[in-house]
């Protein structure tokens, strides 16, 4: 018996060694990961200068490592394994109580230095446009507001620091803290356990505290809550890929007596309905399924004529906030800071802006660079 164990190990062996490399011989390269929302690498341009440089090794350990065959069978067997001898973290993402997985962020990786250039670019937009209503909305993350379900002893930054810093060195916005609001609900559904975004219902309670600084009631009788899928596995998924991780549900809020509106993406290059995309929920992103995912600028009109143009500021956490607002606005526009490379105070001025709302997570808020483009 011990021999015949030992004949099938080497035959398995010989079959994985000499059928890998095979494999990439006959495998058509993929061009693009939906689990990992990103491109993967090509084959290797081979000359010279990238011999000698060293370039070509590095090219060609990037196209080994994106096109190994089965890629994403071996990722979860390995993740799956790193759970069952106990690790607790998996490529910067805690497994956390409940199904929940939790994006790390250690005080390590704050960059003091990049929050006050950001904090600095949005001081000088707010002194451009003193007559302005300007609101800041920075969205806690997951790890904040959900401590009790790391592992035990995982190191997490302290987010009220980065909030202190804001708080002290940001003037002349409107704040809506959103820390002891969601901490007060910590209990409820606010993030997805396989994503780093909130879900419908958080983007709702912050909806509630937006209210509470506009003078009006958020009105939870207004909408009606739709279950569009019960198979969501979102972006920290994809970095673990473990076969133990669970399933999110994506709801959506729609207004009872909802007016007609018009959505134009990208200056009007398309059009749209509605603010919910269904067809992004037949892909692996069913995030997407709010505002069509991320865009440049998107502007929409509403039936309302109350001289009320807001301008929105933002990452993909506004995405799901949106919808909230349709009541309120003439006219909401939406600004990327990652892909839009035009003029805000042109654009502000030609689409004749009287609100302006900052909505970020505040993780985002911190690290990105592109947020720098608001100053100028």
């Amino acid at each position: 018996m011990k021999k015949i164990c030992q004949i099938v190990a080497i035959v398995l062996f010989l079959t994985m060694l000499c059928g890998i490399p095979f494999s990439f011989f006959v495998q058509k390269d993929l061009a693009f990961s939906e689990n990992e929302n990103r491109y993967f690498a090509d084959k290797p341009s081979f000359s010279l200068e990238n011999v000698l440089s060293g370039k070509f090794m590095e090219d060609t350990e990037r196209y080994i490592d994106d096109q190994f065959p089965q890629r994403d069978f071996w990722v979860s067997l390995k993740s799956d394994f790193l759970r069952l001898t106990g690790r607790k973290e998996i490529n910067g993402v805690y497994l956390a109580g409940d199904g929940y997985l939790i994006e790390r962020w250690l005080e390590s990786e704050f960059d003091e230095k990049r929050l006050a250039e950001n904090i600095e670019a949005l001081n000088r937009f707010v002194q451009r446009h003193p007559e302005q209503a300007i609101t800041v909305m920075l969205v806690p993350t997951a790890g904040m507001i959900l401590k009790e379900k790391l592992p035990e002893n995982a190191p997490m930054f302290d987010q009220q620091t980065a909030y202190a810093l804001i708080y002290d060195q940001l003037d002349g916005v409107s704040y809506i803290d959103l820390n002891s609001l969601f901490a007060a609900h910590s209990t409820e559904a606010l993030y997805y356990r396989t994503d780093h975004h909130w879900t419908t219902y958080g983007a709702f309670l912050a909806y509630s505290a937006w209210c509470a600084v506009n003078g009006c009631i958020a009105e939870p009788d207004r909408f009606e809550s739709e279950t569009v899928t019960d198979e969501f596995q979102g972006s920290l998924y994809s970095k673990v890929l473990g076969s133990h991780c669970v399933t999110d549900k994506i709801e959506l809020y729609r207004q009872r007596e909802e007016a007609a509106y018009d959505v134009a993406y990208n200056f009007g290059k398309t059009h749209s309905n509605t603010v919910y995309a269904g067809e992004r929920l037949l892909q692996k992103d069913k995030y997407q399924v709010f505002l069509n995912g991320n865009h440049p600028e998107v502007t929409i009109r509403t039936s309302r004529r109350n001289g009320r143009h807001l301008l929105i500021i933002k990452d993909s956490f506004a995405n799901a906030f949106v919808p909230f607002l349709l009541k309120e606005y003439e006219t909401i526009h939406l600004i990327d800071p990652r892909y839009y490379n035009g003029s805000i105070d042109d654009y502000m001025l030609e689409n004749e802006i009287n609100e302006c709302l900052i909505l970020y997570n505040i993780k985002n808020f911190c690290e990105d660079k592109n947020i720098l483009e608001i100053a100028s």
